[in-house]
């Protein structure tokens, strides 16, 4: 039982970590190579937030205020690049490419120098466990799937239940269909980059309180996120979810027996033979 458990605070995180960046993918057609950085932000306003509220705040408020505030200063952010690198840029992916690759490796930079590049942890801000049937239950990753389970509740009904919602769907559906409609691409642009963005840095919250949080965290995190929305199918997030949960369990189940090194290995396969087999990817819609 203990197994299952892993597999879905697993899986938790890559759904909280790949669901913003499938939306930006899906919308724009195009990667942000910052997003793990975003990511890393949302982690690092957990830690500065601990630190400066100990005393002042308890740590389960101060977890909450760390998620409001991480998601609008990394959206703003988020809204920023926007502007500056894919409005300017939106004819050429190539150069978006190599744009946010490089403000990665900014932000990157930026955070070593301003705080060093050895990782930081925070106290686990709901602590204790609970036994349940044999597994070991931390309070802490049973917050945190609850959260994810409430962030993708509220995409959920911003998506399907509000216009705009429905506008950057069928942006993602069908752009052309959507100038057609009247949509501002501009206006679906920013929504989309400021949600997405937000995104990212409650999962960095989030994962935060669980893991170590370091300026380069972001980067193993891209790479499976990568993975996980090829596999769900580009602009799917029912498909990314059910990629997440594929590999939350292939991943944990060769943890648990030892092979946990070749996991990125195996995981990179599964995603060429999807490829090959499902070219639009698990439930992707064909161009």
């Amino acid at each position: 039982m203990q197994i299952v458990a892993n597999i879905i605070f697993l899986s938790t995180f890559y759904v909280s970590f790949a669901v913003g960046l499938a939306l930006v993918f899906g919308v724009m057609r195009t990667i942000n190579f910052a997003h793990g950085e975003f990511y890393m932000f949302g982690g690092y306003a957990l830690w500065m937030l601990i630190n400066a509220f100990t005393g002042i705040l308890p740590p389960g408020a101060t977890f909450i205020v760390a998620l409001i505030v991480g998601a609008a200063v990394v959206g703003i952010l988020g809204i920023l690049v926007q502007l500056s690198i894919f409005h300017r840029l939106r004819e050429q992916p190539f150069s978006i490419f190599m744009a946010t690759l490089g403000l990665s490796y900014v932000l990157q930079v930026a955070v070593v120098k301003a705080i060093g590049p050895m990782g930081q942890s925070v106290p686990a801000p709901f602590p204790g466990f609970i036994l349940f049937e044999g597994m070991v239950l931390p309070i802490q990753r049973l917050v945190v799937f609850g959260f994810t389970v409430v962030m993708m509740g509220g995409l959920y009904l911003f998506l399907m239940h509000t216009d705009l919602g429905r506008a950057v769907r069928a942006t993602a559906q069908n752009r052309t269909g959507a100038m057609l409609q009247g949509i501002s691409m501009n206006h679906i642009a920013l929504t989309t980059m400021f949600v997405g963005s937000a995104l990212a840095a409650i999962s960095g919250v989030l994962m935060g309180s669980v893991l170590i949080i370091s300026p380069f965290m972001g980067g193993e995190a891209l790479w499976r996120a990568f993975i996980i929305i090829i596999v769900g199918g580009i602009g799917s997030l029912s498909g990314a979810v059910v990629a997440a949960f594929l590999f939350g369990i292939i991943d944990t189940l060769m943890t648990t027996f030892g092979a946990g090194k070749f996991a990125p290995m195996v995981d990179a396969i599964i995603m060429l033979l999807v490829l090959s087999f499902l070219p639009s990817g698990l439930l992707g819609a064909r161009e």
